[in-house]
């Protein structure tokens, strides 16, 4: 073998035998560069020299060689004499060096749109699955942990150390935070996984341009902003608000909170937003409103419009024309139908109402009772204490009036207890709503043609009214000239 710079070539040791007619003979040695293997080279005149097996071993020792020993090796090596060649008379073991620590996404960093493909093989453009939703300590990421190795051991028996495995870090933004082992990344809050600049953070407001081909349909856990429009055809859901800058094309909007649509929502008769909370609109065209709470616009046209509190018209308009508003306390208004005379729908919902005047007729009903049981308790209590005086002052014997007190005295706390709890019930709140509460008020004009329902009563209007406030009396349904109070929304 040759000397080259990965081999150190040792010292040459020369053996010869006493006897004239031996063979003479030199071994050498070859110790490999990580010291893990040791190659014997044999020199013969005539590659006829006896060599034994003990004379290597013996060779080795001297030379510090002492690990990995390849003993039967060296014996079939002397055995045929194979002295032209190299033999590896030595291995040691070598390290196993660790595994780098690795960094795990939980999630998929490509950011390409994911389609989603129907049974008949149409694709969905608009449910890209842009958005990433996780709730608080959600998983965001994961380490790996890097592996420790295992030293190795040269031929004179030193360690030879492994090489360590590299370690990872998180690199991480807001609204994230670190497991105590150390070892995965959390969210902190409910909001979508964001990753830029090979940062991962959870956004608790999700904000685009617009929402069309580009963004697909936004389902979301926390807040939506848009800075733009809402095209024909797609949806925006959020747990948190929804804020429109531009306007609602034939779309569909969904939130438990508010909505807010700052230039207006033409429907286009199939447009549809749904909410927990109140809606804000510049305008409503064509569409189907629902929500919780309070609607409140500038202008509602061939809408139907269901609010469980109020619809609030404001601005200069402040008009319904066409289409069902449909709300359970006030629908506020300026203008009600229009000069064309086109049927515009209006209810007030007395369910509500009417459950409520049902739970107060029982709770009367159920105070005279109480108000009865109430008297004889108090009689009963009276009669006690008058029987309590007539021991005290009769001849029984004392253990006698003593016993017979006890009873009337435990009569008595049991009696006064029910009273207690009579009295509590009777001072209970009984809820008081004003019929007169649930009411349409129209500012300006009402023009005929507008058919309005509040509870079990209906009426249509055949001729303009101004300036009045309509609800149900009871008995009928009454239109008044508006006052001040009225007018206080």
């Amino acid at each position: 073998m040759d000397n080259t710079n990965n081999m150190i070539k040792d010292d040459t040791e020369e053996t010869a035998f006493e006897q004239e007619e031996a063979v003479r003979f030199k071994i050498s040695h070859l110790v490999s560069a990580d010291g893990l293997k040791v190659y014997i080279r044999i020199e013969s005149p005539d590659n006829q020299a006896e060599l034994s097996c003990e004379e290597i071993l013996d060779y080795l020792a001297e030379k510090n060689i002492v690990y990995g020993i390849r003993k039967d090796e060296i014996k079939n090596y002397c055995t045929k004499k194979e002295y032209s060649k190299e033999l590896v008379a030595a291995s040691g073991k070598e390290p196993v060096n660790g595994t780098d620590a690795q960094l795990v996404y939980d999630f998929d960093i490509s950011r390409e749109n994911i389609f989603i493909e129907d049974e008949d093989g149409r694709i969905d453009f608009r449910n890209l699955n842009n958005v990433i939703n996780v709730t608080k300590d959600t998983v965001l990421c994961h380490i790996i942990p890097a592996k420790e190795g295992e030293n190795g051991i040269d031929v004179y028996g030193k360690p030879v150390y492994y090489k360590p495995g590299k370690n990872v870090s998180f690199n991480y933004g807001k609204n994230t935070h670190i497991s105590d082992d150390g070892l995965k990344l959390l969210a902190s809050t409910e909001g979508c996984i964001e990753f830029k600049n090979n940062k991962v953070f959870v956004e608790g407001v999700y904000r685009v341009e617009n929402v069309d081909n580009s963004t697909g349909n936004i389902d979301f856990v926390g807040s939506v902003i848009i800075n733009g429009d809402v095209k024909e055809g797609f949806s925006v859901k959020a747990v948190g608000d929804i804020k429109v800058r531009g306007m609602v094309e034939g779309a569909f909007i969904e939130s438990d909170s508010d909505i807010v649509i700052s230039k207006g929502m033409n429907g286009m008769g199939k447009g549809t937003i749904y909410a927990k909370g109140n809606v804000t609109s510049k305008y409503i065209e064509n569409a189907k409103i629902e929500t919780l709470k309070t609607v409140y616009a500038e202008v509602l046209i061939n809408s139907n419009v269901k609010a469980a509190d109020s619809i609030i018209l404001r601005g200069s308009n402040a008009a319904i024309i066409g289409g069902t508003s449909e709300a359970v306390n006030v629908i506020y208004a300026k203008t009600i139908g229009s000069k064309t005379n086109l049927e515009t729908n209006l209810i007030i919902d007395l369910t509500k109402y009417q459950e409520e005047q049902k739970i107060i007729d029982i709770k009367k009903k159920s105070n005279f009772r109480l108000e009865k049981d109430l008297v004889l308790k108090k009689k009963e209590l009276k009669e006690i204490d008058e029987k309590m005086d007539l021991i005290l002052n009769s001849s029984l014997d004392n253990e006698n009036k003593n016993n017979v007190h006890k009873q009337l005295v435990l009569m008595k706390i049991k009696v006064n207890n029910e009273i207690y709890e009579i009295e509590r019930q009777l001072t209970e709140i009984i809820p008081t709503d004003n019929i007169a509460n649930h009411k349409i008020i129209c500012k300006n004009i009402m023009y005929s043609n507008t058919r309005i329902s509040i509870g079990w009563m209906k009426f249509r209007v055949r001729q303009d009214i101004s300036y009045s406030k309509i609800y149900n009396d009871g008995d009928d349904i009454s239109i008044v000239t508006l006052n001040s109070a009225d007018l206080e929304i």
